[in-house]
């Protein structure tokens, strides 16, 4: 089933449905967006091949197909800002600092700063994700350990009932 890519695509919209799943893909996917798009548009790839090329590190694929119509929206002469605010996906923060990198012709130390932005976002959302993850782990050994201190002790109560 995961080989059909229309079925794929409707994981990853589900994941993007699904609350603390969905900051953290938007936030990974988000980073590593910003970043190579920013290394493309500072190396001065057109702003269209660079977003052909930033699309293929996107791992959710709702997320790639909405970076391929946007850049159908700037091929049709709308700015890279407004088509990506069309999208939902992306963080305003990100959209911001891209739309002042479009107006003052520095887009490339824009995406750089957003990139980095978005990295410290993905930090903290993980950092938040392994905080309520290490007591469930914690819990999961604890019962673990129960099982199999009852899976010991039970048989020898057992016994000491049959021999009294």
């Amino acid at each position: 089933a995961l080989r059909n890519e229309a079925f794929r695509l409707k994981v990853d919209t589900f994941y993007l449905k699904i609350g603390f799943v969905s900051k953290l893909i938007r936030a990974f996917n988000s980073a590593q967006f910003a970043r190579t798009l920013s290394i493309l548009a500072s190396s001065g790839v057109p702003v269209l091949e660079a977003l052909s090329i930033a699309s293929a590190v996107l791992t959710n694929r709702l997320m790639r197909q909405a970076v391929k119509n946007a850049a159908v929206q700037v091929r049709e002469g709308s700015s890279l800002s407004a088509s990506l605010k069309r999208t939902g996906l992306f963080p305003p923060m990100m959209l911001h600092l891209i739309a002042s990198g479009e107006s003052s012709g520095r887009l490339g130390d824009m995406l750089e700063k957003a990139a980095t932005q978005q990295e410290r976002e993905l930090d903290s959302v993980l950092t938040i994700f392994l905080g309520l993850f290490e007591p469930l782990i914690i819990l999961v050994m604890g019962g673990t350990i129960l099982i199999i201190v009852l899976a010991i002790l039970l048989p020898i109560f057992q016994l000491n009932q049959l021999v009294s």
